[in-house]
């Protein structure tokens, strides 16, 4: 009898469940102003405390991912933030980040979202924001009692 080796451990099981729960959340944001879906998802999230952040990064952009494989929700660098900054919220100052450049075509822009932690970009998405977007809106992601 073979046993197959799983690529993944407990601890990596279980953060990959906390954003997909967090990742179901996010989709809230086709219907809901983004503040709205900041404060829901911060007063839910943490669990990626103890965790290296790029281990919290892969477990937002996998959750975002499979959600929209498997729920058909979306899986955009929006999506990708609120859970990442979800698992992340409690861990100093965590923002969420949008903003927008010029596009490539005549008259296009280019939005982007992104995480920044005590003012540094971070992760996948937040190495992308360091192309010169004009950030236009930052959203605080605030514990349950209003302490970061």
């Amino acid at each position: 009898m073979h046993h197959q080796t799983s690529r993944f451990n407990p601890v990596d099981i279980a953060l990959f469940l906390s954003a997909m729960s967090l990742a179901r959340r996010a989709q809230r944001v086709r219907q809901v102003p983004v503040p709205e879906v900041v404060e829901d998802i911060a007063s839910r999230g943490g669990g990626g405390h103890s965790h290296p952040i790029s281990r919290v990064d892969l477990a937002a952009a996998r959750a975002s991912r499979k959600w929209h494989q498997w729920f058909g929700g979306l899986d955009t660098c929006l999506v990708r933030s609120l859970v990442f900054g979800g698992l992340l919220a409690g861990r100093g100052e965590v923002m969420l980040n949008i903003g927008f450049r010029p596009g490539d075509e005549d008259h296009a822009i280019d939005g982007h979202a992104w995480m920044s932690v005590d003012g540094r970009p971070v992760g996948t998405d937040g190495d992308l924001a360091r192309e010169r977007y004009t950030r236009v809106l930052t959203v605080p992601f605030l514990c349950g009692s209003g302490e970061q």
